[in-house]
């Protein structure tokens, strides 16, 4: 298999929209997101970071990381909440 630039780039994009968009449409109150992309020959790489206040009315944190490169792909996500 071998690995695409353009093609890695494009599907970093598109998880980005539906990361952020399932979340947002779940959470209809305050929410904060910012993310980061980079894309090169060596790979994709995309964090996403939101805030958001539960049901509980705690601050909960997300982490979301996703990487594609020769070698394969992998998301991690951390999460925190503050009462």
């Amino acid at each position: 298999m071998s690995f695409k630039p353009g093609r890695a780039a494009l599907t970093a994009c598109l998880t980005a929209g539906l990361v952020v968009a399932v979340p947002a449409a779940a959470h209809a109150g305050a929410e904060y997101s910012r993310s980061w992309t980079k894309a090169d020959a060596g790979g994709s790489r995309l964090h996403i970071r939101q805030a958001y206040v539960d049901e509980d009315g705690a601050v909960v944190f997300r982490d979301s990381y996703y990487s594609a490169g020769p070698n394969g792909a992998s998301v991690r996500h951390v999460y925190s909440r503050a009462h």
